[in-house]
């Protein structure tokens, strides 16, 4: 009986972790565009538990450098927690998305550091200087 349950055992926490969504991380310009809130033309959806740190709100997002965090729920990128970058002191980006066609979140990389994560979900930490990522590597 036992040796029956046991690889039942196993299979639970890879259960338990396929019904998590994954969860995302990106920096950009924050615009509204079609009442939506987008980063590199990628549209992010707030909700009412969306939480808003430094001061900001929705009316003050448009052309203000913000971080995102929240998770993917199937086509929608739903925003759990907003907070203002500052892009003048901070050369360091951490990222977590999915990679796709060389680019994460609708940045390019001046470097090949992005093709080892193509069309895998990556937790990185990458160089940034304000228009594309180099120097990916996984963000431990």
């Amino acid at each position: 009986m036992l040796k029956r349950i046991c690889p039942l055992l196993m299979l639970l926490p890879m259960l338990a972790s396929a019904a998590v969504p994954p969860e995302f991380k990106v920096t950009g310009l924050a615009s509204w565009q079609l009442g939506r809130l987008m980063i590199n033309g990628i549209p992010f959806t707030l909700d009412n538990r969306t939480r808003f740190d430094d001061g900001l709100t929705e009316d003050t997002l448009g052309g203000t450098w913000v971080e995102l965090e929240g998770v993917v729920q199937g086509e929608t990128n739903l925003v759990h927690e907003i907070d203002r970058a500052d892009r003048r002191h901070d050369h360091d980006m951490d990222i977590v998305g999915t990679v796709q066609e060389g680019r994460l979140w609708g940045y390019g990389a001046s470097d090949d550091s992005l093709n080892p994560f193509e069309g895998r979900w990556a937790d990185l930490e990458c160089r940034f200087d304000g228009k594309v990522l180099s120097a990916c590597r996984r963000d431990d």
